[in-house]
């Protein structure tokens, strides 16, 4: 059973996710004024009545337009968090869809953690099925693109071997290996265009021609900036393979399967290049994205 502090916060916050004010009165009781033991006429009842009708709307009113204040902070709250989180996808759609978006996403799935960096965790999924017209199919598996883009941000900072460490791994040892990724990458595949719809908004970038190319992308972050590498379906499918923790032997042999012509060594370059793998993997899993600002 609930204590009174926890029902009288359940019923703030459910004031904060409605239009409906009626909920308010709830925070508080009716207006004092009305002294029962006291006799008086029936004019004076009416009267009486009157004054708290009138003090039930003005407190009404009063209650609505503080909630309104809050109400209005945590809408705006959400829709930075999203708009940090997606901004290729508001800078396609302009403000008033994404304003409309924020605001039917935070009713379907409302924040479940005090860190808003997490609040846009379902915005993909939830916009596959509110958004039907097929000439922007592309958003949502955009949305999946930028939300790994948007961990690969806070993920944990876990330095990798130099190219000269790798060099100094045996062949024979490093085919029979399993290797650690880096915490910050992710594999995106999408039937659309969507890593040049992204680079279309970064500085110098243009509007792919055709948005049904398909894409197989890796998530990586070098440094500290999150950037996307697109590669070939055979090294997805390599990546894809070290990632459920096979050896690289194992790996080879699934990019194989897609493309006998594989450049193995020069993806092998470009992979450490971005330090998409940090070492030789023992069997530890990887950290979770902490979503805590890196400093």
């Amino acid at each position: 059973m609930s204590t009174p502090l926890e029902s009288l916060q359940r019923i703030f916050a459910e004031s904060l996710e409605t239009e409906e004010r009626s909920i308010l009165m709830r925070l508080q009781g009716a207006p004092r004024g009305f002294d029962h033991a006291q006799p008086c006429s029936i004019s004076d009842t009416v009267a009486d009545k009157q004054v708290m009708r009138d003090s039930r709307a003005d407190l009404e009113d009063k209650l609505s337009q503080r909630v309104d204040l809050y109400q209005s902070s945590i809408r705006g709250n959400r829709r930075k968090a999203l708009a940090s989180a997606y901004p290729t996808l508001l800078a396609l759609v302009g403000d008033t869809y994404f304003d409309h978006l924020c605001l039917d996403y935070a009713r379907a799935h409302p924040s479940r953690s005090g860190d808003l960096n997490r609040f846009g965790a379902s915005l993909p999924a939830f916009i596959e099925a509110y958004e039907p017209d097929p000439r922007f199919r592309y958003f949502a598996d955009l949305a999946r693109l930028e939300w790994s883009l948007h961990l690969a941000y806070f993920a944990a900072d876990v330095e990798a071997l130099t190219r000269d460490e790798w060099a100094a791994i045996r062949p024979e040892d490093l085919l029979d290996a399993k290797l650690a990724v880096h915490p910050a990458c992710a594999l995106v595949s999408s039937p659309y265009a969507v890593a040049e719809v992204w680079c279309a908004h970064q500085p110098g970038g243009c509007f792919p021609a055709d948005l049904d190319s398909p894409t197989y992308a890796l998530v990586v972050r070098p440094m500290w900036q999150p950037q996307i590498r697109v590669q070939g379906v055979a090294a997805q499918a390599a990546f894809g393979a070290l990632q459920r923790g096979a050896t690289l032997n194992a790996a080879l042999d699934a990019a194989f399967a897609v493309d006998a012509g594989f450049d193995f060594t020069a993806q092998w370059r470009a992979w450490v290049e971005a330090s998409a793998f940090t070492g030789l993997a023992h069997d530890a899993p990887s950290p979770e994205p902490s979503l805590t600002p890196m400093q």
